[in-house]
């Protein structure tokens, strides 16, 4: 690996805020260039913090296999978000190549409009009925594939939300004690359909990480992390480069990019990242 490469994989790893900042400044066929090259488990964070119009251009000359990767590394919110702004046939053709659970998922926030709640929510989240022992509970979460594998939510007749059960209350309970037995009341619910923005404040972000989403009907179709609604909130919101970056980038604007990993390369010297891998090694995880 080039020793471009790495200091640009290495700035992509230690400062993804940062990383998503320069590449929204570069014309985006450079952007993808570095999306081909780059590991997934590296490029998808940073994917999710850029601006999702922008992150369609740069997808667009990619193909179909390898944009379908970035969306799976994306998660379904963030790549829903980028969806949006890829042409219908090729949104088609992307959700096709998703595995069948998680294309439901896709498909499912694709019916909210953007600024919607529901748009924003985890749909994958462990579902089960009262009557569930704790220990095919657990069992489910282990095999959980969603964000919030901490959480079983209770649901009775029509997909109507009956409670919830933390995962600390399952480890405690005997094996064959019921859902019902441990699970607590809702005590706030999300319309699916409510504006992102209105539920920023709402009260019961003060007591818990996530929060269950219903329809009008009262059927729960998923659960709303924290963290996921604040990236929703601020998404337009530009978040600056850390010191010394901006007046640089402000003065290579003038000029012409000289591709993107000798940029990222310059940003990387200026940052406290760790020094550079010796030749012969990379990024990579091992198999």
């Amino acid at each position: 690996m080039a020793r471009s490469e790495r200091l640009s994989f290495a700035f992509l790893e230690s400062h993804p805020v940062d990383a998503a900042r320069v590449l929204e400044r570069l014309a985006p066929q450079n952007v993808s260039a570095l999306l081909s090259d780059a590991p997934l488990r590296l490029a998808a964070p940073v994917l999710r913090l850029m601006l999702p119009p922008f992150v369609a251009r740069c997808l667009e000359p990619l193909d179909d296999e390898a944009v379908s990767g970035l969306l799976r590394g994306m998660g379904p919110q963030a790549g829903v978000a980028v969806l949006h702004y890829l042409p219908e046939a090729r949104r088609h053709a992307l959700l096709a190549q998703l595995p069948t659970g998680m294309g439901m998922a896709f498909r499912l926030l694709l019916g909210y409009p953007e600024d919607t709640v529901g748009a924003w929510m985890d749909p994958r989240v462990v579902v089960l009925a009262g009557d569930t022992p704790a220990e095919s509970a657990l069992r489910r979460l282990r095999e959980a594939q969603g964000e919030i594998d901490t959480m079983v939510f209770v649901v009775g007749t029509g997909q109507r939300l009956l409670g919830q059960v933390e995962l600390p209350e399952l480890l405690r309970a005997t094996p064959d004690t019921v859902l019902s037995q441990l699970m607590r009341k809702v005590r706030f619910t999300l319309p699916a359909r409510a504006s992102i923005h209105g539920i920023a404040d709402h009260a019961g972000w003060d007591d818990f990480q996530m929060l269950p989403v219903i329809e009008r009907d009262d059927r729960f179709v998923g659960a709303l992390d924290r963290g996921v609604m604040a990236r929703a909130v601020v998404r337009d919101h530009r978040v600056q480069p850390q010191a010394g970056l901006g007046d640089m980038f402000a003065n290579l604007a003038g000029g012409y990019w000289l591709g993107v990993s000798s940029l990222i390369a310059l940003a990387v010297e200026m940052l406290p990242v760790a020094a550079p891998l010796p030749d012969g090694e990379s990024h990579e995880q091992p198999s």
